[in-house]
């Protein structure tokens, strides 16, 4: 009967203790967080759906860094963290790409490539998407260029809103001073036919930013960075909306 007891206690502790390590993981996120991030955990991305498209892939390195590191591998690195964030703020995150693949199946390159990009607008149209996020990073004869910019398609004010809201967002979180930027020649801005951005992260050209954006913890900055210009301008858009 003792021994019983013993055991029906030790459950009994075990499950306080679970609650107690609970309860201390969650205070001790909200205030690691602070006032700043706590404002963009929230429920803004509720019923939104939201499209992010990892640049290049597969046969498809993009630019290519002077340590000969690949866009495509850096592209995804960020695009895992920001759908990651944007789950966890509710919404839904569809990828265009989860893995080292592209979405052509031709033998030729330049048709492969064409193919590529006609997917990747494809499933932002069936997706019935809210927001199209293309990440890229840059590359530039000149190795002193460094920092992320946003482009957006130059006629569309929604993807100008967009930008601006994640370019804020970026300087802030990287000590930028980048512009957003309108385009009319960026073949996905052009046709997504929804609010749609690119965000180049950085130049893999610098070799300083080059080896910042293999970090996982650049990386993560990064990605909140986008996200919480993302929060910022639905929240806007809504309020708006609402009036």
């Amino acid at each position: 009967m003792k021994t019983h007891r013993w055991k029906t206690g030790g459950r009994r502790n075990l499950l306080y203790l679970g609650v107690l390590l609970a309860a201390v993981f969650v205070i001790g996120v909200a205030w690691q967080a602070g006032n700043k991030d706590t404002k963009i955990w929230n429920w803004t991305l509720g019923d939104k759906v939201v499209v992010i498209d990892a640049g290049h892939g597969g046969v498809d390195p993009g630019a290519v860094g002077k340590s000969q590191t690949l866009e495509k591998d850096i592209t995804l690195a960020v695009a895992k963290r920001l759908q990651l964030l944007i789950e966890q703020g509710g919404g839904k995150a569809i990828m265009v790409r989860e893995e080292d693949q592209d979405l052509g199946t031709s033998q030729g390159l330049l048709k492969r490539k064409r193919e590529d990009l006609a997917q990747r607008l494809q499933l932002a149209m069936d997706s019935q998407a809210d927001v199209y996020l293309s990440i890229h990073a840059n590359s530039f004869p000149n190795e002193k260029l460094n920092g992320a910019q946003v482009f957006y398609f130059a006629d569309s004010a929604e993807g100008k809103n967009l930008a601006q809201a994640v370019q804020q967002s970026l300087n802030s979180a990287i000590n930028g001073k980048r512009v957003a930027k309108g385009n009319k020649d960026l073949f996905i801005l052009k046709k997504a036919s929804r609010t749609a951005i690119t965000v180049e992260v950085g130049f893999l050209s610098n070799p300083t930013e080059e080896e910042m954006l293999k970090d996982p913890g650049y990386q993560q900055k990064l990605g909140m960075a986008v996200y919480e210009g993302l929060c910022t301008y639905l929240s806007k858009a809504q309020g708006v909306k609402q009036r």
